[in-house]
């Protein structure tokens, strides 16, 4: 695994969305120059790319045609070794409170195991294998949330997808206790999940399911504040009059452009969704031009 250092001076040789700010309910710091122990903050982060381009995010934190199963601790190593900075992951809950990454809602697709996710204890869960994204058995069991979390300090920025059987409160505490606030997207899918994960979490950033400026004073009506919306608009069409709104409002833009459309979309998006990850670019669309203001804003 790479160490941090090399993954930001990877970074900054590759190449600010301008005016976002570092806002959280807890006292605010400033993100000093990244460091071993020390990686800028998501909002520095995502404030700091220049307007073209647009980071990769490995959907359900994995990449296909890699032999890797999704939602796994060697995905996650992989990505990290190989430069990926952002990573969708799904979190579930299991029937003793442990919390683990996995999407389905049973085993059977994706594992050894059989049954309900929900109802099935970490002391049974532990023994199974997981299938990579070509259905093959990986020597992958699944992996805790706090070893994710553990595993992700000061190298990868998350965004966490709950399942139904997660538990919001804890899910959150962990992410505390593991100082990974300002490292993580919490998704919510509806106004009513929004407001009570930024209600929960209001240091955190969220992203936030809005297709229109009303949109957004609802959910800024609900208690999101604006400064920690990230608004996701999946696979578009991308409304410019719309975009350009967020941007005069310092609101990045997540999406999952279509493979076809990917340059089209480095303009737009933020952080671009994919399931391809390891055959992109940790960060698409950055011109040598624009590498010296990205390095500079980063470490303001």
């Amino acid at each position: 695994m790479k160490k941090t250092t090399l993954l930001i001076a990877m970074l900054l040789a590759t190449g600010c969305k301008d005016n976002q700010s570092a806002t959280v309910s807890e006292k605010p710091t400033e993100a000093a120059p990244a460091t071993q122990a020390d990686i800028p903050s998501i909002h520095r982060q995502l404030a700091c790319l220049p307007k073209s381009a647009a980071f990769v995010a490995a959907h359900r934190g994995t990449s296909k045609k890699a032999n890797l199963a999704e939602n796994s601790g060697s995905s996650l190593k992989k990505l990290i070794k190989e430069g990926i900075m952002f990573a969708e992951i799904d979190v579930a809950g299991l029937s003793d409170g442990t919390h683990i990454l996995f999407h389905d809602g049973v085993w059977d697709e994706k594992s050894t195991g059989k049954g309900t996710v929900a109802s099935t204890s970490w002391g049974k869960a532990q023994n199974f294998l997981l299938k990579d994204t070509d259905g093959d058995f990986s020597a992958d069991r699944p992996i805790k949330l706090d070893d994710v979390l553990a595993l992700s300090k000061d190298q990868l920025y998350l965004e966490v997808d709950f399942k139904s059987s997660a538990k919001y409160k804890t899910v959150i505490q962990m992410i505390r206790d593991a100082d990974m606030s300002d490292q993580v997207i919490l998704i919510s899918y509806n106004i009513k999940q929004a407001r009570r994960l930024a209600k929960l979490a209001p240091e955190m950033m969220l992203s936030v399911g809005a297709k229109s400026e009303g949109d957004i004073a609802d959910l800024k009506s609900a208690g999101v504040k604006l400064e920690n919306m990230a608004v996701w608009l999946g696979k578009g069409p991308y409304d410019q009059g719309y975009i350009a709104y967020l941007d005069e409002n310092s609101i990045p833009v997540l999406a999952w452009p279509r493979e076809r459309d990917r340059k089209k979309s480095w303009g737009p998006a933020t952080v671009a969704v994919t399931d391809y990850a390891l055959q992109k670019k940790p960060i698409e669309g950055l011109s040598r031009s624009d590498k010296v203001n990205y390095e500079t804003c980063l470490n303001k």
